[in-house]
């Protein structure tokens, strides 16, 4: 069931585009909790909408392992590690997935940082991240004016374990209408 979120959205995987430039990295949450599933779609439309050649893994994505290493099942860890870096790097052999993007700090944080300790070459973005550039390249532009004051959370594994603060906030900052407020 791990791509049943992506129904009717027309979404390509890599298995039927291996030369996708872009890995859509969807994740656990976003394949299975129905709040993150929306997040997923919001960002697959905004994907099409810039135009931008993506895809994502479908039936061939598993877990990146993180909730088994902090549990500490370090086996589990790795085989997982071992499964997706080879289903990866099949899919950069073929001159696809030369980026990959995802909405989940957890496999942001996996992919970004543990993946390479074990050989994986891998250039990782946050979608908040991805999305501004695709803001500040004129690929997309707000346009819908949403007049609400807005708190942005800061994850554990975007802020603190990887210095991701300013690009969510700034991505925030370019919906008109939006007033972006800070916890005290």
């Amino acid at each position: 069931d791990r791509a049943t979120w992506s129904e009717g959205l027309d979404v390509p995987t890599m298995a039927a585009n291996p030369k996708a430039d872009v890995l859509f990295w969807v994740g656990c949450a976003a394949s299975y909790d129905d709040r993150a599933k929306k997040i997923a779609r919001a960002t697959v439309a905004l994907l099409k909408q810039a135009g931008i050649d993506f895809a994502i893994l479908g039936q061939e994505e598993s877990c990146t392992g993180d909730s088994a290493r902090r549990a500490g099942n370090e086996l589990l860890f790795l085989m997982l590690t071992e499964t997706n870096v080879a289903t990866i790097n099949g899919y950069r052999e073929q001159g696809g997935a030369k980026k990959i993007i995802t909405t989940c700090p957890h496999c942001f944080n996996s992919l970004l940082n543990e993946y390479p300790q074990l050989g994986a070459k891998l250039k990782v973005q946050h979608h908040t991240d991805y999305l501004l550039e695709l803001v500040k390249a004129g690929k997309l532009k707000p346009k819908k004016k949403v007049d609400e004051k807005v708190v942005f959370h800061d994850s554990c594994y975007l802020g603190r374990y990887n210095d991701v603060y300013e690009e969510p906030r700034d991505l925030l900052k370019t919906i008109p209408g939006l007033e972006l407020v800070e916890v005290e």
